[in-house]
């Protein structure tokens, strides 16, 4: 595959034929609930997967807040393929900070120069929101590998990723770190990379049928009996909880993508209003101009994230990941007053803008977790004065 160089990669995700492949496929997606083939190959070729590679393994070295940008736009036209993006990124992240050298030299070239898909394979069937209840799990065999047993659930890019960043649960017999952050993992787990085709990974052909997201890819994956070793492992012990949390660190947000959608949301009405004639009615005027309001308060806080000082950055996260979905969910339901009735036909764009925005809700960390996570923060904080 050959992907675009850095000068050209600049403007990959601008491109009029990129967007258009983009949004053409968010509709049928939404219509079939497969991922778009096609928004899929684009998004390879874009080279957008290697965007927070560093340059010593073939990326763009992007930060966060460029990728922050890159996300937004992509999910503007596309939100399944920007969260799919976003996990990646994520993934990479993770590699580029905890992995070995020998890891980073096998897998970053790989996402860099030939466009491979990264996911994160972590939440299971009746396990809690905050990952420390797992099943999945990694045990010693007689060969002093390791055998990973378990199947997860609502693995976003299941379905079409070359390989997983897989959570699982260590013997009790093993040394654990632990962590002044235990809401979000456990010190008892342990992350692998793994190979989508290696032997014993079985990934069901069919996505899951959500309501929103529907072109994600999101699926299940079985793992029985798949040999990994040490050199497969990205981290264990309290690192592990470190690296669930990393993203939130660097100011990496999927606060991006719901930002994207209340930007798609407002675009939808304000095309509404130009082909209605009511740029001029001044009550819709007032309503549109509360929306950008809104969008652009969504976007000032997902840039401040990165902008601000680091030291609370996990804290802002949570609190950005709660305000910018709750944003696009006000705005997909703003939007949706002012389209009247055409808003409930089926076919308009704002349902499916909609469903995908109340999807984010429910993404890593949900909307209830995160607030769970802000007030053991808060609680735990030192008194002003004290």
């Amino acid at each position: 595959m050959n992907l675009p160089g850095e000068s050209s990669a600049h403007q990959a995700w601008t491109d009029p034929e990129f967007r258009q492949t983009l949004r053409t496929g968010a509709r049928r997606a939404h219509e079939t609930g497969q991922a778009d083939t096609a928004s899929v190959d684009v998004l390879r070729r874009s080279g957008l997967l290697g965007m927070t590679v560093s340059t010593d393994h073939g990326g763009w070295g992007w930060d966060a807040a460029a990728a922050n940008t890159v996300i937004e736009g992509v999910a503007v036209d596309n939100p399944s393929i920007a969260i799919m993006l976003y996990l990646h990124c994520a993934v990479v992240a993770r590699i580029e900070t905890y992995g070995t050298e020998e890891q980073k030299k096998h897998w970053l070239p790989r996402v860099a120069r030939h466009g491979q898909l990264a996911a994160s394979a972590w939440s299971e069937p009746g396990s809690s929101a905050d990952k420390r209840s797992l099943s999945t799990d990694a045990r010693r065999d007689d060969t002093a590998a390791w055998r990973i047993k378990g199947g997860k659930t609502f693995s976003t890019s299941a379905t079409v990723a070359d390989f997983f960043l897989v959570l699982v649960q260590l013997p009790a017999t093993c040394e654990t770190a632990h962590t002044a952050e235990p809401a979000y993992g456990g010190s008892d787990q342990a992350l692998f990379l793994v190979d989508a085709d290696a032997p014993g990974v079985h990934v069901p052909p069919a996505p899951l049928d959500m309501a929103g997201m529907r072109g994600s890819a999101t699926g299940m994956v079985q793992f029985q009996d798949v040999t990994v070793t040490d050199r497969d492992m990205l981290c264990s012990g309290g690192a592990t909880t470190e690296a669930i949390q990393l993203p939130h660190r660097l100011g990496l947000t999927l606060g991006a993508v719901s930002v994207g959608l209340a930007q798609a949301a407002s675009d939808t009405a304000l095309r509404h209003a130009r082909d209605r004639g009511l740029l001029e009615d001044g009550r819709f005027r007032q309503q549109l101009a509360l929306t950008e309001v809104a969008v652009r308060s969504a976007r000032a806080a997902v840039g401040e994230l990165t902008a601000g000082p680091a030291h609370d950055r996990v804290l802002r996260a949570y609190c950005v990941k709660v305000s910018t979905s709750t944003t696009s969910q006000t705005v997909c339901g703003t939007v949706r007053g002012f389209l009247g009735s055409s808003g409930y036909l089926h076919a308009h764009e704002i349902n499916r803008i909609s469903q995908d925005a109340d999807a984010v809700m429910h993404m890593g960390p949900p909307t209830h977790l995160c607030l769970d996570l802000i007030a053991t923060r808060l609680s735990s904080a030192r008194p002003s004065g004290a």
